[in-house]
C-alpha cells in the first residue's frame, strides 16, 4: 500500500475517532492488505490521536499465528464500578475478559522471556472490555480494517487486581454475565485459546525485541463471555467465581445515572 493510500486511511480514522461520526467503510485503495500492515497504519493513527496509550489488546490469528494487538487509551481505562456515556461507545460492545497489569518492568531483550519469566512481573484482574468501532456496522467491517482502527478496542473497565492469580488455573474460571439482573450466560472457561496468558507470551515474544514494558501498563487478551452489544441505560456484571466481580452501567446521556 503506497503512502498516499495509508494517509488516506489514517485520516479517515482520525477524524472518525475525534467527531464521533463513524465511517461506512475505507476507501478500496487505502484498506490495509495484510496484519503487519494494519499494524503499521495503527501506530501512526495513534501518534495522530495522542494517547497517552495504557495499554493492549491482544489477540492471535489463527491461521497465521501472527500476533495482532489494539492500543487502549489512558482516557478510556475506567475504575470499578463504572458508568460511562453510551453514546461515545457505539455499538457498546460488551466482553467479560481476565486482563494483567505490569507490577514490575520488563526490558527489551532479544532472548524470547520464558512463561514464568512474564508471569513474575504480571498481576491478573478481571475486566470488562468495551468493544467499540469507529465504523457505523462493527460485523461488516474486514478484520484488518478493524486492526487498523486499534482492534476495535473502546476502553476497559478495571477490576481489583488478585496477587494469588498464579495458583489459580485461569481457563477454568466460572464466569456468569448478567444484564440488569438478568443471567444472560454462564459458564466454565470459554477463552478461545483456554488459557487467557497464551495470547500474552505471544505478543510479548513479538514485540519484546523493539519494546520494553513499564510499571502499570495493562495487557488484556481476549473474551471469555463472548461479545454482547448492550443498549443506553443498561448495567451490565461479570462474575468471576472465586476471583472477582466488574460492572459496567451505559448512561443514556452524559450525566445521567
Amino acid at each position: 500500500m503506497n503512502a498516499p493510500d495509508l494517509e488516506t486511511a489514517i485520516r479517515l480514522l482520525s477524524d472518525a475517532a475525534e467527531s464521533g461520526e463513524w465511517l461506512t467503510e475505507l476507501p478500496p485503495a487505502s484498506k490495509p492488505p495484510s496484519i503487519p500492515e494494519a499494524l503499521a497504519m495503527q501506530e501512526v493513527l495513534v501518534q495522530r490521536l495522542g494517547g497517552p496509550v495504557a495499554g493492549w489488546k491482544v489477540v492471535t490469528d489463527a491461521p497465521s499465528g501472527l500476533s495482532m494487538w489494539g492500543a487502549m487509551f489512558a482516557r478510556d481505562c475506567f475504575a470499578n464500578p463504572a458508568k460511562v456515556d453510551g453514546t461515545m461507545y457505539s455499538p457498546m460492545g460488551v466482553e467479560g475478559e481476565i486482563a494483567f497489569r505490569f507490577d514490575r518492568p520488563l526490558e527489551r531483550r532479544a532472548e524470547p522471556y520464558s512463561r514464568s519469566e512474564i508471569e513474575a512481573v504480571l498481576t491478573a484482574f478481571p475486566a470488562i472490555e468495551i468493544v467499540s468501532s469507529r465504523f457505523v456496522s462493527y460485523q461488516d467491517t474486514p478484520p484488518l480494517d478493524r486492526v487498523a482502527d486499534r482492534m476495535s478496542n473502546g476502553g476497559l473497565v478495571i477490576g481489583e487486581a488478585r496477587p494469588d492469580w498464579r495458583d489459580m488455573d485461569l481457563s477454568k474460571l466460572r464466569v456468569t454475565l448478567t444484564c440488569d439482573g438478568v443471567d444472560i450466560l454462564d459458564r466454565v472457561g470459554g477463552h478461545m485459546r483456554g488459557d487467557p496468558m497464551l495470547p500474552v507470551v505471544e505478543f510479548i515474544h513479538t514485540v519484546q525485541a523493539e519494546k520494553s514494558f513499564a510499571v502499570g501498563e495493562l495487557i488484556t487478551a481476549g473474551t471469555l463471555t463472548d461479545l454482547t452489544f448492550a443498549k443506553p441505560g443498561q448495567h451490565y456484571t461479570v462474575e468471576f467465581h472465586g476471583f472477582g466481580r466488574v460492572e459496567l452501567t451505559f448512561r443514556n446521556t452524559v450525566g445521567n445515572g
